[in-house]
């Protein structure tokens, strides 16, 4: 697996992100935020965390996660995002990522939500131990408070501590 660091993003590294996420081929699979959104979270607002993700000491992608602690849901990541893909640098990122925020004091988790079509993802969060969860409905508020539920089409899936 490549060595990558995790850092906080700056506002200089926002045209990195949206052209990024912006691009073509990445449209399609991911969301997309206004400039104003991804400084709000680089801004750490709403318990939004905002990392690029460095390679080789260059920026290679970007990490957004939200802190659910206050709902007992562990940390959602929103969005997870490298320019070069099948190299290995988002499952390191994402590694080094689970481990930081699972030796937080009550962090019982960390999930995500993915497009069922989206099996190549799908694989990498399974190589990581993510599991397919679907929230009791007793539980599923909880999980929809800071994040949204998964639309038609998506599912969350979750590594547990």
């Amino acid at each position: 697996m490549p060595q990558v660091l995790l850092r906080p993003t700056w506002p200089e590294d926002l045209e990195f992100v949206t052209r990024l996420e912006r691009d073509l081929a990445n449209r399609d699979s991911i969301g997309q935020w206004t400039d104003a959104g991804h400084l709000a979270a680089i801004a750490a607002e709403n318990a939004r965390e905002h990392w690029v993700i460095e390679s080789g000491g260059a920026r290679a992608g970007y990490l957004i996660a939200f802190d659910c602690r206050e709902h007992g849901t562990g940390f959602y990541v929103k969005r997870l995002l490298v320019a070069d893909k099948e190299r290995g640098i988002g499952s390191a990122a994402l590694r080094q990522f689970d481990e930081r925020v699972l030796a937080l004091p009550g962090v019982p988790c960390v999930w995500l939500i993915v497009r069922e079509w989206n099996t190549r993802a799908q694989r990498v969060y399974a190589n990581l131990g993510f599991e397919r969860f679907d929230p009791s409905l007793e539980e599923r508020p909880r999980f929809d408070a800071i994040g949204e539920g998964p639309r038609d089409g998506s599912f969350r899936m979750r590594l547990s501590r």
